[in-house]
């Protein structure tokens, strides 16, 4: 990603005709965004909200698309990002609550985490901790790059599906659906209607990424043999 891509075009304290900085609409933007969801978010309503021209705004963030990347590096800041630790898997572990816990505070613009390869410094603060996590599970540079990015699509696609409502227990129309597959064809399926019933989001989450660490521990070449440390554990 170019430097360019990262600078604005106006300097810090830039005021507007109407008094507000590039701060001011950054944070009107956020509000419109979280309230709306990005169907019903525009500059124009934008400009409308805080009583300025669209195209100041755009004066300011260049494009619609930048001023998306802002906003979704805005949600960024409030998270607290653990420093790396030493301990690899807690490490793995703690981005991926983070991420859970954005995505269910902020829920109508998390979606703008899968658009950009980064949103800014503490998108890069972030992926900082988990490619030093990889790095130190053992992986080569070569599939650390690889693996952080799935990292990233497991823990973004998860939270994003719950919010969504994938991970709900399953309801009675939805139940009487699988309970009307032929038996013969789905025995697997029909067998888990009870566990669909009583699902556990948090626990179906625990799950998934112990078996996403596991899976990371099991392809390290000089981890292979070596057990693990208690404090790894």
């Amino acid at each position: 990603m170019s430097r360019s891509r990262n600078r604005t075009q106006c300097a810090p304290g830039l005021r507007t005709p109407r008094g507000l900085d590039r701060n001011d609409i950054l944070k009107a933007a956020f509000d419109l965004m979280s309230e709306q969801g990005e169907t019903g978010f525009s500059v124009r309503k934008l400009g409308a909200k805080i009583g300025c021209d669209p195209m100041t705004v755009l004066h300011h963030f260049r494009s619609k698309n930048d001023l998306m990347r802002e906003i979704a590096e805005r949600a960024l800041t409030s998270v607290t990002f653990p420093p790396p630790s030493g301990n690899w898997k807690t490490d793995l572990r703690k981005i991926a609550y983070a991420y859970r816990d954005l995505a269910h505070r902020h829920p109508r613009l998390f979606h703008l985490h899968f658009r950009f390869h980064a949103t800014g410094p503490m998108d890069h603060a972030s992926s900082e901790v988990v490619y030093r996590a990889l790095l130190q599970g053992g992986m080569s540079k070569s599939k650390a790059a690889g693996m952080g990015l799935a990292f990233y699509a497991f823990v973004l696609g998860f939270a994003l599906a719950e919010i969504e409502g994938l991970l709900l227990p399953l309801n009675a129309q939805e139940e009487q659906e699988l309970a009307a597959l032929d038996g013969e064809a789905f025995p697997a399926t029909l067998s888990l209607i009870p566990a669909f019933k009583a699902l556990d989001p948090d626990a179906a989450f625990a799950s998934a990424v112990a078996a996403f660490i596991d899976g990371v521990a099991a392809q390290a070449p000089d981890r292979v043999g070596r057990p693990e440390r208690a404090r790894n554990v």
